[in-house]
């Protein structure tokens, strides 16, 4: 078993994802992977007191939050973390790909009613995914 990669994107279920994973990735001593997606990158200026100015990438605002939430994580295995610049299906499945991941780990923020039948994140996952897709119930 190679990496556990879990998507992210910053809500409450996919916290619960990162758990469900970082226990995973205890449990079988294997490295953990932090995904998040994002279309493009933006950035912000902005303007504090005086001459001051900062410029902002959104990039660098999700790095910051993986970071973040990995040291929160209650895992002794090692950390790492990717903002991928693309759909989070296409994100997760690449990283996968990329890093010859055993297993991927995603909410099931929107697996049911209708979404069941249209598609979501999860079922775009499991359906082109290189390896396991391990869904975690988050509500």
């Amino acid at each position: 078993m190679n990496e556990i990669i879990v998507g992210v994107d910053g809500s409450e279920t996919a916290r619960k994802a990162a758990v469900a994973a970082a226990e995973m990735a205890n449990a079988y001593n294997r490295p953990l992977h932090i995904v998040m997606s994002m279309t493009r990158n933006t950035t912000q200026e902005i303007h504090g007191g005086g001459s001051e100015r900062w410029h902002v990438d959104s990039i660098g605002v999700a790095e910051d939050l993986l970071k973040a939430l990995g040291g929160e994580l209650k895992t002794t295995s090692p950390v790492t973390h990717a903002v991928v610049l693309s759909g989070p299906a296409d994100a997760l499945c690449e990283e996968a790909a990329r890093l010859n991941g055993s297993v991927i780990v995603v909410g099931n923020k929107r697996v049911q009613g209708a979404a069941r039948v249209l598609g979501s994140i999860a079922g775009d996952v499991a359906k082109r995914a290189p390896c396991n897709v391990y869904i975690v119930h988050t509500h």
